[in-house]
């Protein structure tokens, strides 16, 4: 019997979840999670880089402190942006969401991933994501 692939889409199998930095891969956001988890990581993505990255759904992200967004493409959101964010009714947690912490995306594509975080986060996000 052979051992299960952590990533399970063909780009990411190539990917150490444990890496700092990824460049211009295309992976689930949920596989490279449940990878990092199985390799020991820890629940939370944390101090990691993304560059020139695709990054596909679906999930929920929960966006925690120090995590940016620079040049990022959030993806179709049909004219209003408030269709992927979400608040958590009791303010403090997301069950079910991928956390990421400390975290910098640059001229990275979402598909299909939706937003939660604190008030600001979610309040910045309407601001200033504009639809495509």
């Amino acid at each position: 019997m052979t051992e299960p692939t952590l990533l399970q889409t063909p780009a990411a199998r190539e990917m150490d979840p444990r890496a700092r930095e990824f460049r211009g891969g295309r992976f689930a956001l949920s596989d490279l999670y449940r990878a990092l988890t199985q390799a020991g990581g820890g629940g939370v993505i944390e101090g990691r880089t993304f560059v020139d990255c695709v990054i596909d759904g679906p999930a929920l992200v929960l966006v925690l402190d120090g995590t940016t967004f620079d040049g990022v493409d959030f993806g179709p959101c049909d004219g209003d942006v408030r269709g992927m964010l979400f608040r958590s009714l009791n303010g403090t947690m997301a069950v079910g969401s991928i956390p990421v912490r400390d975290c910098t995306f640059r001229n990275c594509r979402f598909h299909n991933l939706g937003f939660t975080g604190n008030e600001t986060l979610l309040q910045t996000l309407a601001d200033q994501v504009r639809p495509d």
